[in-house]
C-alpha cells in the first residue's frame, strides 16, 4: 500500500516495536486499522516474514532510531551516517527506506533539543525540499518544547508543513507539572497543526487520535514509548531500593496505567487481583508479571489491550462520538483507581491516576500531585 504517507497514516494507531516481536505483534493488530513501525535489528527481514508468512495486510514503516544518538543542528538535522564509509544523504535514506518496503519513509532526523528553531526549521525545510508525498517528517523532540513558552511557536512553524509529520516525545520520568504541560501541548500540537501524528509514545496516542490527530504508534516496551536524550543513560525505576527487580511495565486496563509488575504484586500482596481479559492474557491474574522472562508477555498484553481501545475508536460515525467515548473511558479509568484503592484496602491511596489522564478525561483540575512510582 505504499504511497501517499498522509493517507497510509490517515486514522491507525501503530504498534512500535522491535523486529524480533513483530510476529506476534501482527497478530493482535487489525490490518484495517493497525499497522507496524520497526526499529532495531533485521527489520527488513521482520517486516518480509509479516508479509508473507502471516499475510499482514496493514502497512509497515521503518524508524531508523537516528535521535537516539546525536543532537540535531541548524548545519545537520539529519543522520547522513550510513552503512559504508561514506555518508549517506537523506534522499538515499528515504529511497532505502522505500526500496526496502516500507510503505512510507521516516526521515532520519536527530534529537532536536528544545528551543532549537534553527535545527527545526532546518528538518523541516529539508524534508519538504525531497518533493515526495511518500515522505513522513519525523520530530524527536525534547519534552520542553510542549511548555507554554514554545508550543505556540511550535505551532506557527509546523502549521506551514504540509507533509505528515510524526512527532516523537523526548525524555525520561518528569515532575507532574512537566507531564501536565506535555499533555496538553500535545494535544494542541495535534489539534492545531494539519497532519500530525503522535509516534513512539503511550496512551498518549489515543488521545491524539481521539482528538483528530492524523494517527499514533504506541510503544510496546518503556524505551520505544518515549526518546531518551543523547547522552543520558536509559532510567528505569527501581521501586522500594531494589537493583534487582526486572518485572516488565504492566497496562494495568481497568486504570489505564503502566504499573510495574512487582509494585502491583506488592499492592495486592496475598489479596485477590483482578483477571485479565485481553485477547492474550485469557484470565491471567494482573499482578503475575514478575520476572525477566515475563517481559515479552507483558509487551504483547499491553498490545492487545489498548489495540482493543483503538478499534472502538473507530466506531463512533462522527469526531465528537469519538471523544466521548475517549473522555468517558478515561473517566472510568480515573474512578477504577479508587476501587482499587478499596480492593487492596489501603490507608492512603496507592493508586493514583496519572496527571495525563485527568487531561484526556477533560477534567479543569487535578487533585494535589502525587508521583507514583515509575513504570518500565
Amino acid at each position: 500500500m505504499h504511497g501517499d504517507a498522509i493517507t497510509v497514516l490517515a486514522g491507525r494507531v501503530f504498534a512500535h516495536t522491535r523486529p524480533s516481536d513483530a510476529s506476534d505483534v501482527v497478530a493482535l493488530l487489525g490490518p484495517d486499522d493497525g499497522g507496524l513501525v520497526l526499529t532495531g535489528a533485521n527489520p527488513v527481514r521482520a517486516a518480509r516474514r509479516c508479509r508473507e508468512e502471516q499475510a499482514f495486510g496493514g502497512p509497515i514503516l521503518f524508524d531508523l532510531a537516528a535521535a537516539e544518538g546525536k543532537i540535531a543542528t541548524r548545519e545537520r538535522p539529519f543522520d547522513e551516517s550510513g552503512d559504508r564509509l561514506v555518508e549517506t544523504t537523506l534522499a538515499e535514506h528515504v529511497q532505502g527506506q522505500i526500496d526496502a518496503g516500507a510503505d512510507a519513509a521516516l526521515t532520519p532526523t536527530l534529537y532536536l533539543r528544545a528551543g532549537d528553531f534553527g535545527a527545526l526549521e532546518a528538518a523541516a525545510e529539508g524534508a519538504a525540499g525531497l518533493g515526495r508525498d511518500d515522505v513522513i517528517l519525523s520530530l524527536p523532540m525534547d519534552a520542553g518544547w510542549l511548555a507554554p513558552g514554545l508550543i505556540d511557536k511550535v505551532i506557527g512553524l509546523l502549521t506551514e508543513v504540509s507533509l505528515a509529520k510524526a512527532v516523537m516525545p523526548g525524555g525520561q520520568f518528569n515532575p507532574p507539572q512537566r507531564v501536565m504541560d506535555g499533555a496538553l501541548g500535545l494535544r494542541r500540537l495535534v489539534t492545531e497543526v494539519p497532519n500530525v501524528a503522535l509516534f513512539r509514545t503511550d496512551l498518549a496516542g489515543l488521545d491524539a487520535v481521539a482528538q483528530g490527530g492524523l494517527a499514533a504508534s504506541i510503544g510496546t516496551s518503556s524505551a520505544l514509548r518515549h526518546i531518551v536524550p543523547p547522552g543520558e543513560a536509559a532510567a528505569y525505576g527501581q521501586p522500594n531500593g531494589r537493583p534487582d527487580d526486572r518485572s516488565p511495565g504492566v497496562l494495568v486496563p481497568d486504570l489505564m496505567a503502566y504499573v510495574r509488575g512487582s509494585v502491583l504484586a506488592g499492592r495486592f500482596g496475598d489479596r485477590p487481583a483482578p483477571p485479565c481479559r485481553c485477547t492474550r492474557c485469557g484470565g491471567r491474574s494482573i499482578v503475575s508479571f514478575l520476572r525477566q522472562e515475563d517481559w515479552k508477555d507483558a509487551r504483547l498484553h499491553g498490545v492487545a489491550v489498548w489495540s482493543e481501545w483503538a478499534r472502538n475508536l473507530r466506531y463512533p460515525d462522527s469526531p465528537a462520538g469519538r471523544r466521548r467515548y475517549w473522555r468517558q473511558l478515561c473517566r472510568d479509568a480515573i474512578a477504577a483507581h479508587a476501587r482499587y484503592n478499596t480492593l487492596v484496602r489501603a490507608r492512603e491511596p496507592v493508586f493514583v491516576p496519572p496527571e495525563s489522564l485527568w487531561v484526556w478525561a477533560g477534567e479543569d483540575t487535578t487533585p494535589a500531585p502525587a508521583i507514583a512510582a515509575p513504570a518500565g
